[in-house]
C-alpha cells in the first residue's frame, strides 16, 4: 500500500500531540496532511476535503471523539462520510473501545502514539476495507468483527478504569515504572516497546488528571521515543534524561506551582527539539 496515496486529516486540540502524529505521518512518507484544533473546522474542511483517513483525538469539545463519529456519519451532506476513522486517547479502556466501535469508529488507538503502530493500525484497516452498514440504529464499518485497537498497554485492555481517577500510590508506581523502563532503554535500544508502555500509563494519568503540563511534556517525551532512531546516542541519553526527569519533577509539584510546571514542560519540549536537529549524518 502506497501511503503518498493517502489523505489524512488530524482533529486533535493539543497542538503538541497534533504536531507529533504530523511529524510522525510525513516522517513516514505520507504527504497529503492537514491538522485542525476543533470540531468546528474539521467540519468546514470536510466538506472540501476529500480525506480518506480522519484522526481524531478522542478528548475532544463539545462532543468526544465518539460522540463526533456518530454525528459525522450520520451527516449525509458531506461526501466522506464513509471514510475510515481512528480515535486516539491517553485513557484507554474496553468500554471506551465498545463506546467508538458502536459509533462507527474503524479503530482506536492508545496514546502515546509510535510510528510503527500508526501507520500499521491505518494500513490494516484501509488493507481490508469492511461492508459500510447505513442503518436508522447504526451507521459506519460493519462491526460484527470488532473494533480495531492499538497502541494500548494490555492492562487496560483488560480493566475498566477510565473513570477511577489514580490515587497517589498509582501514580508513585507508574512513574517509578517509566523511571526504570527508561533506564534500560538508554542502554539497550531493544527496551524501546517497554519504555512506550511505560510511558503511556503516566500520560493516561495526565489525561485523567487534566493536567496539561503533564500531558505535554510525555507528548514531547513520546516524540523523543518515535525519533531516537538516527539520533547520536549521546543525543538520546540527553534528550532521555530531560524527559525522565522532568516527568518526575512534575508528578512531585503541586497545582500550586503552575508557573514552574509549565516552566519544566517547556524545557522537555524545547530538549526534545533540540536532540531532533542534531541527527547523525
Amino acid at each position: 500500500m502506497n501511503v503518498k496515496n493517502w489523505t489524512v486529516l488530524i482533529i486533535e486540540p493539543n497542538r503538541y500531540e497534533g504536531q507529533i502524529i504530523l511529524d510522525l505521518l510525513r516522517n513516514a512518507g505520507v504527504d497529503r496532511v492537514k491538522v485542525v484544533p476543533d470540531q468546528a473546522q474539521a467540519m468546514d474542511l470536510l466538506e472540501v476535503y476529500n480525506a480518506d483517513v480522519v484522526i481524531a483525538s478522542f478528548e475532544m469539545a463539545p462532543l468526544d471523539g465518539a460522540a463526533w463519529t456518530r454525528m459525522y456519519r450520520r451527516n449525509r451532506k458531506l461526501p466522506g462520510r464513509k471514510q475510515a476513522i481512528f480515535i486516539t486517547s491517553g485513557a484507554f479502556s474496553l468500554a471506551m473501545a465498545e463506546q467508538c466501535r458502536h459509533a462507527g469508529a474503524n479503530a482506536l488507538i492508545g496514546k502515546p502514539i509510535s510510528a510503527k503502530v500508526l501507520m500499521a493500525t491505518i494500513t490494516k484497516v484501509l488493507s481490508k476495507p469492511r461492508e459500510f452498514i447505513d442503518a436508522e440504529g447504526y451507521v459506519g464499518p460493519c462491526r460484527r468483527a470488532g473494533i480495531v485497537t492499538a497502541g494500548a498497554p494490555k492492562k487496560r485492555r483488560k480493566v475498566d478504569d477510565s473513570a477511577t481517577p489514580a490515587d497517589p500510590k498509582t501514580v508513585k508506581t507508574v512513574v517509578e515504572a517509566l523511571v526504570s523502563a527508561a533506564a534500560a532503554y538508554a542502554v539497550d535500544a531493544n527496551k524501546l516497546e517497554g519504555c512506550e508502555a511505560a510511558l503511556r500509563e503516566v500520560q493516561a494519568y495526565a489525561v485523567n488528571a487534566g493536567d496539561g503540563p503533564l500531558m505535554r511534556a510525555c507528548a514531547a517525551f513520546a516524540l523523543q521515543l518515535s525519533s531516537a532512531k538516527g539520533l547520536r546516542p549521546e543525543a538520546v541519553r540527553a534528550s532521555l534524561e530531560v524527559c525522565v526527569n522532568g516527568v518526575v519533577k512534575l508528578v512531585s509539584l503541586g497545582a500550586d506551582q503552575a508557573t514552574r510546571r509549565e516552566e519544566i514542560a517547556e524545557g522537555v519540549r524545547q530538549a526534545v527539539g533540540k536532540a531532533s536537529m542534531q541527527r547523525a549524518a
